[in-house]
């Protein structure tokens, strides 16, 4: 085979959501195929399972000692992801139920600009109080399939 047909091949993007009770000992996953390079911001936000707009932290080595673990929060859409002793691992916080900001053509996220202030965190502003889910949350079993 020559070098120019390269296969891609899946690899598995694990994640915990704190905001939901998730524990980082027992993360979730989900593949994303990866043709050639660097997976990219905007290939595990694609690929994502859950509905909503979400914020990505991911787990690198940081420093000279083989224990440092620093969480790179990644905002550029275009921006390749950390790997972290050869996976790729996030903690993801939910920032809206629902699917509000789309990346635009540079690699950043666009929002309405009602809604604008409110995604925006802060660490001199006040804690805010996340938004109720839906009544009637949509049933998730993605996780039935590593059960």
């Amino acid at each position: 085979m020559s070098s120019s047909g390269a296969q891609a091949r899946p690899v598995l993007v694990f994640y915990h959501i704190p905001g939901d009770g998730d524990e980082a000992e027992m993360p979730n996953a989900f593949p994303v195929l990866l043709p050639e390079g660097k997976i990219m911001l905007k290939d595990v936000r694609s690929k994502f399972p859950l509905p909503g707009t979400y914020h990505f932290r991911f787990k690198m080595r940081w420093g000279p000692e083989p224990l440092q673990v620093a969480w790179m929060d990644v905002t550029n859409e275009s921006a390749a992801v950390p790997y972290f002793d050869g996976k790729v691992v996030a903690k993801v916080v939910r920032v809206s139920w629902d699917a509000q900001a789309a990346p635009s053509a540079n690699g950043t996220a666009k929002a309405p600009a009602a809604a604008k202030a409110a995604d925006v965190l802060s660490f001199d502003s006040p804690a805010v109080t996340p938004a109720a889910p839906p009544a009637q949350a949509p049933k998730d079993d993605f996780d039935m399939l590593f059960s």
